[in-house]
């Protein structure tokens, strides 16, 4: 097994981002499945993968990265096919003249195939080779081909930025180039993973292989969409083409409608734009297709209607007939949304006074509102989609005073967000507030959340136990969920965890606020139980699941406020990633830690971290009094070699409840296993950069960059870079005299560089150039 080349294949092939491993009982029809704590292909997952092997579950991961869930994936980073011989078989017996049932058919292709022996599975593979060698020929070289036990999996990763309709395009393109299932194309398909066993048939185990794998071969989805359907043409002219041999899986339309059905034939992927049938390439173009809809449906002169409500105006909505507004007559026909071959697929039908529509394929199986096939067919997010139906149908949402004043509350606070990117003023005036919103992501995180919060707006106006005049813009809970939704817009903030921690960084700044559980509407108060309730229930163990927020206003005595805790966190030299609970206790008490975190207000610091917060603080004092200095890598040694279970930590970092067991525990920890020390050192580091800051305070030691002056003082060996913590060594006098030197060689001598100064004074070019900017006052 090619260990290091699958490592490659995972690391670089999807990136640094997080991958979902999942394990699968072989040979049952309803297996549950097992989610892994896993999320990057290492030493420790493999040993995993081995584990559940032993135990006959097979191996499986998510190309695509987000949840496990279709809705959940936000990151397209690959399109995939599974070429298998089965699909090859159904292709010839149809083709051969097959007239009967899809279940006679599948049993014909399931006896064909148990009659094949090894040499004629070895041709139809060889015969799959051939079709991706010819795709190469033609200019679009796969990235990544894995050898299954029946056939391939053959992979085109993407270039970052891939969005949903793009990917769903491609997937009906491969799977008519080459043949392959019809049903691996959805963003969330479990893959197998490579060096491990496929165990349908416990007797005769395959190992995945993976075979060529290209780590430069990564394609536009745009370009590769236009240069597979240039292909396809081309193919289909070529006589003597392995590719497109199964006309029934042709991602093309019929523009006619069906003889006896006047149906409308559709795949995932549509670009229902060319489609002439009915109102469907009206509403494919969006706002712009409005007027000339509203025409067609006669409610272009139709009088406004009023709604205080938003879930009263879905009602409304879902009470509309589907089928004229989609231009369809008949009750039964081919799926708009998948490549259905069966004319009666799709059936849009009443239940009560709701309209709905629904696929009869196994393959499909939607059953969508009108919004949700407006969202789909438009390619619109949902609340713009939303929108456009609003629109449609003349539908206004009475606003009350409360909300018009929320609303204005919201745009000001956007408007004056988005002159941090750009205002100097701003800059010189809030210099710590401006560092921390110019992080990465950070001021589009805020501004997002400001855009949640407007949507939430209609539902929070029309709760009666809502206090208006003492209560702000209710934005979100679970933060997780509003999270999600805000990372959908804007992909430079990927991780939950990290912009999370962001959002509690900004309530720490007053940036916003926190509500007590007990302070919501009672309809809120609700939600919250039955959310903690089914979230127990699934063994979610989160202690932030129900927080909710407001938004405040960015008036001058806020950002004056929100200044002072912006300098308060940097001079504390507090991070984002290892900003916690306990160091707010350490540094400004239990008051403010609580504020910051009320979901915790009882909740005690843990004794393994008590433990470890005094150890670091002895071990500093120690090295410090010892020697003037210490840095972090010489206390995490010292910590390794303390007495704690630090292998338990790290089988239960993989577990998702440390206090129940589970076959990690009886996993072996090698202290020699890369993994593992990989973990233990990022752990340890970690802890030092929470407790550092309350320790600093505590004794009035100083963290600062090792220079020329700092190593010589105080005998810091070459071989020690970045920070070091120290004792008090350089006394206001001396800054000052220094100062006062820097300024006479510069009166002296005025041509020479900040950068010579700073050699003659062994002080840094930036001390040089504060103290010339201060003369210069």
């Amino acid at each position: 097994m090619n260990i290091e080349k699958t490592r490659e294949f995972f690391e670089t092939g999807f990136g640094s981002g997080k991958i979902n491993f999942e394990y699968i009982l072989e040979g049952k029809k309803h297996s549950k499945a097992y989610k892994s704590k896993m999320k990057y292909y290492s030493k420790e997952a493999i040993k995993e993968f081995e584990e559940w092997n032993e135990q006959g579950y097979g191996i499986f991961y998510l190309p695509n990265g987000g949840g496990y869930k279709n809705e959940e994936i936000t990151d397209f980073r690959a399109c995939f096919v599974d070429i298998d011989i089965k699909d090859e078989l159904e292709h010839e017996i149809v083709a051969s003249g097959f007239t009967g049932t899809r279940n006679d058919l599948q049993e014909l292709v399931k006896a064909g195939f148990s009659s094949l022996n090894k040499e004629q599975r070895s041709s139809y593979k060889q015969s799959f080779k051939e079709r991706i060698i010819e795709l190469e020929e033609w200019g679009i070289p796969p990235s990544a081909v894995v050898e299954t036990k029946n056939g391939y999996h053959v992979y085109y990763l993407l270039e970052t930025g891939a969005q949903k309709h793009q990917f769903e395009t491609l997937e009906g393109l491969l799977i008519y180039t080459f043949n392959a299932d019809a049903a691996v194309k959805n963003p969330a398909r479990l893959l197998r993973v490579p060096n491990t066993l496929h165990l349908k048939e416990p007797n005769d185990p395959f190992t995945i292989k993976l075979g060529t794998f290209k780590r430069n071969i990564r394609y536009d989805a745009e370009e590769l969409i236009v240069r597979l359907r240039e292909i396809i043409e081309k193919v289909i002219i070529k006589m003597d083409s392995q590719l497109c041999v199964n006309r029934n899986k042709a991602p093309t339309y019929n523009n006619k409608l069906l003889p006896s059905k006047k149906g409308l034939p559709a795949r995932i992927g549509i670009d229902y734009s060319n489609i002439d049938i009915g109102n469907i390439s009206l509403i494919s173009r969006g706002f712009e297709g409005l007027p000339e809809l509203k025409s067609r449906l006669g409610v272009d002169n139709q009088p406004e209607l009023c709604y205080i409500d938003r879930n009263d105006i879905r009602q409304f909505l879902k009470r509309q007939n589907l089928k004229q507004l989609l231009g369809i007559e008949s009750d039964r026909f081919l799926c708009i949304f998948h490549n259905s071959s069966n004319s009666s697929s799709g059936n849009i039908y009443k239940y009560e006074d709701k309209w709905f529509y629904k696929c009869h394929s196994s393959r499909c199986g939607v059953h969508y509102d009108i919004v949700q096939v407006i969202e789909r067919m438009t390619r619109l997010p949902i609340h713009k989609a939303f929108d456009y139906l609003k629109q449609l149908y003349n539908i206004a949402e009475v606003k009350t005073e409360w909300q018009m004043d929320q609303e204005q509350l919201i745009d000001f606070n956007i408007e004056f967000l988005e002159r941090f990117k750009y205002d100097v003023d701003l800059h010189n005036n809030y210099p710590f507030l401006s560092k921390f919103l110019r992080t990465k992501g950070t001021l589009s995180l805020l501004i997002q959340i400001h855009e949640v919060a407007r949507r939430k707006l209609p539902q929070l106006a029309t709760m009666k136990s809502l206090e208006v005049k003492n209560t702000n813009a209710i934005v979100f809970a679970p933060i997780r969920k509003v999270i999600e939704e805000v990372l959908s817009d804007d992909s430079s903030a990927q991780n939950i965890n990290k912009a999370n921690t962001k959002v509690i960084i900004m309530i720490f700044m007053y940036l916003l606020n926190t509500i007590g559980i007990d302070e919501l509407p009672d309809e809120m108060q609700k939600k919250v139980k039955e959310y903690q309730k089914s979230s127990f229930r699934n063994g979610e163990t989160f202690r932030n699941l129900a927080r909710y927020y407001e938004i405040v206003s960015m008036d001058t005595e806020r950002l004056m406020l929100a200044e002072e805790m912006s300098k308060f966190f940097y001079s504390n030299h507090l991070t984002i990633s290892c900003f916690k609970r306990e160091q707010l206790l350490g540094l400004c008490g239990v008051e403010e830690a609580n504020r910051v975190f009320p979901e915790r207000v009882e909740e005690d610091i843990s004794e393994m971290n008590q433990r470890l917060s005094d150890l670091i603080y002895k071990l500093v004092i120690k090295k410090i009094g010892v020697q003037g200095w210490t840095c972090d890598s010489e206390v995490v040694e010292l910590l390794r070699m303390e007495n704690i279970d630090y292998k338990q930590l790290y089988k239960d970092n993989f577990k998702f409840n440390s206090n129940r067991k589970s076959e990690l525990d009886l996993l072996e920890v090698n202290d020699y296993d890369e993994g593992f020390q990989c973990w233990l050192n990022t752990f340890l580091l970690r802890k030092m950069g929470a407790y550092m800051p309350v320790i600093l305070v505590k004794t009035g030691y100083l963290k600062a960059r090792v220079n020329k002056k700092l190593r010589r003082r105080l005998n810091i060996p070459l071989h020690i870079k970045g920070s070091v913590y120290h004792q008090i060594v350089d006394s206001e006098e001396d800054n000052d005299d220094k100062a006062s030197k820097i300024r006479r060689l510069k009166q002296n001598d005025t041509s020479l560089s900040n950068s010579k100064i700073a050699e003659l004074m062994s002080c840094s070019r930036q001390y040089v150039s504060n103290v010339l900017k201060r003369q210069n006052r």
